[in-house]
Protein backbone atom coordinates (compact mmCIF):
# COMPACT_ATOMS: atom_id res chain seq x y z
CA UNK A 1 0.00 0.00 0.00
CA UNK A 2 2.49 2.95 1.11
CA UNK A 3 4.94 1.71 -2.05
CA UNK A 4 1.68 2.17 -4.32
CA UNK A 5 1.01 5.67 -3.08
CA UNK A 6 4.98 6.45 -3.08
CA UNK A 7 5.15 5.22 -6.31
CA UNK A 8 1.90 7.65 -7.78
CA UNK A 9 3.63 10.12 -5.93
CA UNK A 10 6.64 9.66 -7.75
CA UNK A 11 4.86 9.78 -11.08
CA UNK A 12 2.91 12.90 -10.23
CA UNK A 13 6.59 14.59 -9.39
CA UNK A 14 8.19 12.94 -12.96
CA UNK A 15 5.04 14.27 -14.77
CA UNK A 16 5.06 17.98 -13.04
CA UNK A 17 8.87 17.87 -13.89
CA UNK A 18 8.86 16.81 -17.58
CA UNK A 19 5.87 19.75 -18.35
CA UNK A 20 8.01 22.16 -16.18
CA UNK A 21 10.75 21.20 -18.71
CA UNK A 22 8.45 21.32 -21.97
CA UNK A 23 8.18 24.89 -20.30
CA UNK A 24 11.09 25.99 -20.15
CA UNK A 25 12.74 24.85 -23.68
CA UNK A 26 9.66 26.64 -25.02
CA UNK A 27 11.03 29.83 -23.00
CA UNK A 28 14.11 29.33 -24.16
CA UNK A 29 13.25 28.87 -27.95
CA UNK A 30 10.66 32.42 -27.98
CA UNK A 31 14.05 34.07 -26.40
CA UNK A 32 16.04 32.82 -28.69
CA UNK A 33 13.85 33.70 -31.23
CA UNK A 34 13.35 37.33 -29.70
CA UNK A 35 17.24 37.79 -29.94
CA UNK A 36 16.97 37.86 -33.65
CA UNK A 37 14.97 40.77 -34.25
CA UNK A 38 16.68 44.07 -33.99
CA UNK A 39 14.30 46.18 -31.63
CA UNK A 40 15.80 49.37 -33.00
CA UNK A 41 14.44 48.57 -37.18
CA UNK A 42 11.40 46.56 -35.78
CA UNK A 43 8.17 47.53 -34.08
CA UNK A 44 7.71 43.88 -32.17
CA UNK A 45 3.84 43.60 -31.80
CA UNK A 46 4.14 41.84 -27.83
CA UNK A 47 0.70 42.92 -27.24
CA UNK A 48 -0.54 41.39 -30.04
CA UNK A 49 -0.09 37.60 -30.12
CA UNK A 50 -1.37 36.45 -33.37
CA UNK A 51 1.39 39.00 -35.00
CA UNK A 52 3.53 37.94 -32.47
CA UNK A 53 3.51 34.45 -33.54
CA UNK A 54 3.39 35.23 -36.95
CA UNK A 55 6.87 37.00 -36.58
CA UNK A 56 8.29 33.84 -34.64
CA UNK A 57 7.09 31.50 -37.26
CA UNK A 58 9.05 33.37 -39.97
CA UNK A 59 12.02 33.86 -37.84
CA UNK A 60 11.53 29.25 -36.29
CA UNK A 61 11.03 28.88 -40.25
CA UNK A 62 8.24 26.40 -39.21
CA UNK A 63 5.03 26.29 -36.54
CA UNK A 64 5.81 27.12 -33.81
CA UNK A 65 4.90 24.34 -30.69
CA UNK A 66 1.77 24.45 -28.17
CA UNK A 67 4.22 25.61 -25.51
CA UNK A 68 5.93 28.27 -27.47
CA UNK A 69 2.21 29.52 -28.73
CA UNK A 70 1.63 29.81 -24.68
CA UNK A 71 4.61 31.36 -23.83
CA UNK A 72 3.43 34.32 -26.40
CA UNK A 73 0.20 33.97 -24.88
CA UNK A 74 1.70 34.81 -21.78
CA UNK A 75 4.15 37.70 -22.99
CA UNK A 76 1.02 39.35 -24.47
CA UNK A 77 -1.40 39.60 -21.36
CA UNK A 78 1.59 41.23 -19.67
Amino acid sequence: MITKILSDIELDIKYSIYIEQKKLDAIKSVSGLLSQIDFNAEVVPYENPEKLTQLLISLKGNELSLEEKNIIDIIAQN
